[in-house]
């Protein structure tokens, strides 16, 4: 088939699917070809609905992978192929389980390695992080959605398509935020909110041409309807900030708000994210909940590991750390001293916040022997002849539809590593928080051919990466202590209402020890 009629073939997946499916059996079977029909059968299926040419066109496209015929355009094409088959399995989906669970998982490993591809063009790692960010909303994870979607902006600054899933989701959040005001003040200020929605949308209405090219014309309609009400909106002022550290962590995301105020990040108080109540039944004793106090401890621990990781950022000014040895070189341009512990460290720290927001979820859902539980722990275990057995107090709260919990479930996969089906997506946050604590971390500012590859005992890595790397540590933490509060408050308001139940509020910290 010539390119001409493959280009007609293109077109027709969207005025004709019906048709494109039939006209892709004309196809011979190169390499090329069967990329042609692989797009086809998923992007025609997808919109008819027909869960079987889906299927064929992942299967073409798996066949390709082994045999190498491979490209980053095709490992994208097979994660959208997956993330497609995921969704029209979505009515048999189980929450932790199935093969709609299992296409996600995969379609997210895919896409993950799309992003890290060093010959896949910046618009494909774009659309990558886009795919992603979907994925992650599909299974609750919306505060890494919105991170991936920001990425996908900056790989592709004209991607309107990233910018409008933000933006559609921070519309919902807004109206969720005006509906319930007493829960959700503490998970952003409304005016930095609103200016975020207002620049997305004209960041869309700048390039309705990136909606039509990777979305269609059909979704042209949808898009600028919402975009219109969005640009209604009025941006309040917000000037830089004189606190260089407070501008790195609003630059970053790095604040446990989802957008906190000018006057906020002034005052040094831009962590809003917190427990509003819990209630518990005249049964327990008159005290207040040891959950807050829980909580308290990893906001403490996460402010610290942000504030750690800003310190020993490798820019080659002064440091606050005193160095105070020599160290042997092995003129392999490693890194050594306490800077360079320090963001070690860091990176661990924002990932040990995982195992105690597991503790706090083991103790608030009276998990036996809560205290022993890891977040690898927490979920169950695998058992033989049965796989991996869900606990009966989690089962439950994902079976209800537990977002929170469901958001962290699919994250516990995504850092797993697993031999059946590949380590997930984010495993090398995992290796590298057990790397630093239990062997040795070696980071480099310049590449050698060869870094001790052949030993178990010392993981090598790029400063710029481990940088990188602890970053999305720190916004993977954060992202989980969002996910928690959301499970407590689903599980809140699930309790009974034929209990009687004490509402426990507690009062600030600072009033009490009066500091304000």
């Amino acid at each position: 088939m010539h390119s001409d009629q493959i280009k007609k073939l293109y077109e027709l997946r969207g005025s004709d699917p019906q048709k494109a499916l039939v006209v892709q059996e004309e196809l011979g079977d190169s390499p090329q070809e069967n990329q042609v029909k692989a797009i086809v059968l998923i992007d025609a299926g997808e919109l008819l609905r027909d869960i079987a040419s889906v299927s064929r066109g992942v299967e073409i496209l798996k066949l390709l992978k082994q045999n190498e015929y491979f490209s980053p355009e095709n490992s994208y094409n097979l994660a959208n192929g997956l993330q497609v088959r995921g969704r029209l399995n979505h009515d048999k989906m189980n929450p932790h389980s199935g093969s709609s669970f299992e296409d996600r998982f995969e379609a997210r490993q895919e896409f993950g390695e799309v992003m890290n591809m060093s010959g896949a063009s910046s618009k494909t790692k774009s659309q990558a992080s886009t795919n992603i960010g979907i994925l992650l909303l599909e299974t609750e994870r919306w505060v890494e959605a919105l991170y991936y979607f920001k990425h996908a902006t900056a790989f592709f600054p004209t991607n309107s398509v990233a910018a409008f899933q933000e933006m559609r989701y921070l519309m919902g959040f807004l109206q969720l935020y005006l509906k319930e005001k007493e829960r959700y003040n503490s998970y952003s200020h409304i005016d930095p909110l609103v200016n975020r929605i207002k620049s997305l949308a004209t960041l869309i209405s700048e390039n309705y041409d990136v909606i039509e090219e990777f979305s269609g014309p059909q979704a042209l309609e949808t898009v600028r309807k919402v975009t219109d009400d969005a640009l209604k909106l009025t941006k309040v002022p917000n000037p830089s900030l004189t606190n260089k550290y407070f501008e790195f962590i609003r630059k970053n995301d790095l604040a446990l708000s989802l957008y906190s105020s000018f006057e906020e990040y002034e005052k040094g108080k831009f962590d809003l994210l917190r427990l509003a109540s819990v209630s518990y039944g005249f049964s327990n004793k008159f005290e207040v909940p040891e959950i807050f106090a829980m909580i308290n401890i990893i906001i403490s621990d996460y402010a610290f590991a942000r504030q750690v990781f800003y310190e020993a950022q490798y820019d080659d000014k002064e440091t606050i750390f005193y160095e105070t040895s020599d160290h042997n070189d092995r003129l392999d341009y490693a890194l050594y001293g306490v800077q360079f512990s320090a963001l070690t460290t860091a990176q661990r720290i924002a990932f040990d916040i995982l195992d105690k927001i597991a503790v706090a979820i083991g103790v608030y859902l009276e998990i036996p022997k809560a205290s022993k539980i890891d977040f690898t722990k927490l979920w169950g275990q695998a058992k033989k002849g049965k796989g991996f057995v869900v606990r009966p107090e989690i089962e439950k709260e994902l079976q209800a539809g537990n977002s929170g919990l469901i958001a962290l479930y699919n994250m516990f996969s995504d850092i797993s590593k697993d031999q059946s089906r590949g380590n997930g997506f984010l495993e090398a946050h995992k290796r590298y928080r057990h790397s630093t604590t239990h062997r040795f971390t070696v980071l480099h500012d310049e590449t050698l051919a060869e870094w001790d590859s052949t030993s178990n005992s010392i993981e090598h890595e790029s400063i710029e990466k481990f940088e990188a790397l602890t970053l999305m540590s720190l916004k993977l933490s954060k992202a989980a202590l969002f996910y928690f509060v959301d499970a407590i408050n689903f599980h809140e308001d699930r309790k009974l209402s034929d209990i009687i139940s004490i509402a426990s509020t507690v009062p600030s910290h600072d009033y009490i020890r009066g500091r304000k």
